[in-house]
């Protein structure tokens, strides 16, 4: 039940009028959100570029949360990035010894090497998951969006006893 309450929010944003531009800002900066460490700073601000940038929290918190079961498979990727930048990298290490003495920036926790590398995998992944999710949406609203809503398995569902006891369950 749980899966198909996730999926019908899905459906329910892709078929919205909300602007492509906002869904896919909300996406790219849940999965950053999602793939990083829940607990810290980062976050904080992330929380308030969402409201200033006025993106769709419901796209954010669907992406958060795949991109936070995709960061229990890619944390021991994660753990090597960080690593490398903050041990093995010795000409980093005057920068990290400065932003530790920095009175908020350990507040980060970008010391800790699974951090590190989760947050430079978000970064490097924010463009590419804009990008793919606005063109998907557009493909979507413009391709799949009517073909979807007249499949028989989507009107059945529609007029079946399940589906309607389901919404009212729902609110």
């Amino acid at each position: 039940m749980f899966w198909f309450k996730i999926l019908k929010k899905i459906v329910k944003l892709l078929n919205s009028n909300i602007s492509p531009d906002e869904l896919a800002l909300g996406a790219a900066l849940g999965a950053v959100v999602g793939l990083t460490p829940l607990v810290g700073l980062h976050n904080l601000f992330i929380v308030v570029l969402m409201i200033v940038l006025n993106v769709n929290p419901a796209a954010s918190g669907l992406s958060a949360l795949f991109f936070g079961f995709l960061s229990l498979l890619a944390d021991p990727l994660a753990h090597r990035i960080g690593h490398y930048l903050l041990v093995q990298n010795g000409a980093l290490t005057p920068l990290w010894t400065s932003l530790y003495n920095m009175p908020v920036v350990p507040w980060t926790r970008f010391y800790n090497t699974i951090f590190m590398g989760s947050f430079v995998i978000s970064l490097v992944l924010f463009v590419p998951v804009l990008v793919f999710s606005r063109k998907f949406i557009v493909y979507y609203r413009k391709n799949l969006m009517g073909r979807f809503q007249n499949m028989k398995i989507t009107k059945m569902l529609k007029l079946t006893g399940v589906y309607k006891f389901y919404d009212k369950l729902r609110g």
